[in-house]
């Protein structure tokens, strides 16, 4: 059954497809690096909104290898072409600070970027076209690579982003059949998904 679900996910996915605080601010520098408090799972994947920048939630499911975080799936309501998405929630331990910059952001960003240009599935090639720093409140909180390729013969665009917000791991995907205009605005979703999840 749930390789049944992560086909219903995934294959949406892959078919249909900052102002950093001022410098010698000591304060704004130590609040950017300290931990927030943090959300247990559940209550992480509780605080994800039913509706975010167009996209509508679906389900949610334990992530991969079990015990390690959640994943949400969203999509667009369009029944045919449509824009989907995937937030993993993962808990990596005490410590982690609300950001792009701690080791544990940097290594899930680089893993999930990879996965998203090098995967398996040969019909897709994706390649990176802008990487950017996604910008809540004035503040850098995720690492973010805008992506373009095909699926087949169908052109596609994406995006990928990782960070920590809430004491928690966040990442997330969003693909979507290239159009005039953009089918979503993904740095938007995931602008709502991180507003969703801050916990200051």
């Amino acid at each position: 059954m749930r390789q049944a679900w992560r086909g219903v996910v995934l294959a949406p996915l892959l078919a249909l497809a900052t102002c950093a605080p001022p410098e010698g601010d000591p304060a704004a520098t130590a609040l950017a690096t300290q931990p927030a408090p943090r959300l247990s799972l559940q209550d992480a994947a509780g605080r994800l909104p039913p509706e975010a920048a167009g996209f509508r939630r679906g389900q949610t499911l334990p992530a991969a290898p079990p015990g390690v975080g959640q994943e949400v799936a969203y999509a667009t309501p369009a029944a045919r072409q449509r824009a989907a998405a995937v937030v993993k929630l993962a808990s990596v331990g005490a410590g982690l600070a609300d950001g792009p910059a701690s080791a544990e952001a940097q290594a899930a960003f680089q893993a999930e970027l990879n996965d998203a240009v090098q995967g398996r599935d040969r019909a897709r090639q994706m390649r990176e076209t802008r990487r950017f720093p996604l910008e809540v409140a004035g503040r850098a909180v995720l690492n973010c690579a805008e992506l373009a390729g095909t699926f087949g013969r169908q052109p596609v665009e994406g995006l990928v982003c990782a960070g920590g917000v809430g004491g928690n791991l966040v990442r997330l995907r969003v693909s979507m059949p290239r159009a005039a205009p953009a089918l979503a605005d993904a740095p938007a979703f995931a602008s709502a998904i991180v507003a969703a999840l801050r916990t200051r």
